[in-house]
C-alpha cells in the first residue's frame, strides 16, 4: 500500500513541530500541554522588554473581556478564558472549520525583577495586553550617608 506524498500535510506537521519547539524553548507555557482541558488552544502570543516593563499581547478575537481570568500565582501568570463556537452548527452542515474554539490556558512565568503588584491588563480590538512593570531598582554600589 502506497502513501501519497501532500506536501501541504508534511508543512503542516513541519509548522507544527517548529511551533512545540519554540514554546519549549521559550518558555510560554510554565505548565505541561498535556494537562490543558480538553479541547483546549492557545492564542498567538507577542512578548517583548521595554525599558519599564515586560509586555504580553495576546489575540483573543471573540472572547470577552467578563470571559477572561487573569491571576499571579508563585511566579506565574495564569491565563484562562472561553471561546465559544460562533455560530453553533452542526457538523454535517459544516464545510470548513478552522478557528479554535473552546477553552483556553496560557502559563507565563514572569522574571523575579517584575513587580507583582504593578500588573496590568487591558482587552481592545480582541487583543489581550498584559504590562508586567519592573521592580524600581534599589541603589546600587556605595552610597554616603550625611549625618545631620
Amino acid at each position: 500500500m502506497a502513501i501519497d506524498w501532500d506536501p501541504v500535510r508534511d508543512l503542516r506537521n513541519l509548522r507544527d513541530r517548529v511551533d512545540t519547539l519554540f514554546l519549549d524553548v521559550l518558555g510560554r507555557a510554565a505548565t505541561d500541554p498535556a494537562s490543558d482541558p480538553p479541547g483546549a488552544w492557545r492564542p498567538p502570543v507577542d512578548a517583548w522588554e521595554d525599558g519599564e516593563a515586560y509586555v504580553v499581547r495576546a489575540d483573543l478575537p471573540g472572547v470577552a473581556p467578563s470571559d477572561v481570568t487573569i491571576e499571579v500565582e508563585g511566579g506565574v501568570v495564569h491565563v484562562r478564558g472561553d471561546r465559544l463556537a460562533e455560530p453553533p452548527v452542526s457538523r454535517d452542515a459544516l464545510l470548513r472549520a478552522e478557528r479554535p474554539h473552546g477553552r483556553f490556558a496560557l502559563a507565563l512565568t514572569i522574571p523575579p525583577s517584575v513587580d507583582p503588584h504593578g500588573i496590568e491588563a487591558r482587552q481592545k480590538d480582541g487583543v489581550l495586553e498584559i504590562v508586567l512593570r519592573k521592580r524600581r531598582a534599589a541603589a546600587s554600589g556605595r552610597m554616603r550617608i550625611e549625618l545631620k
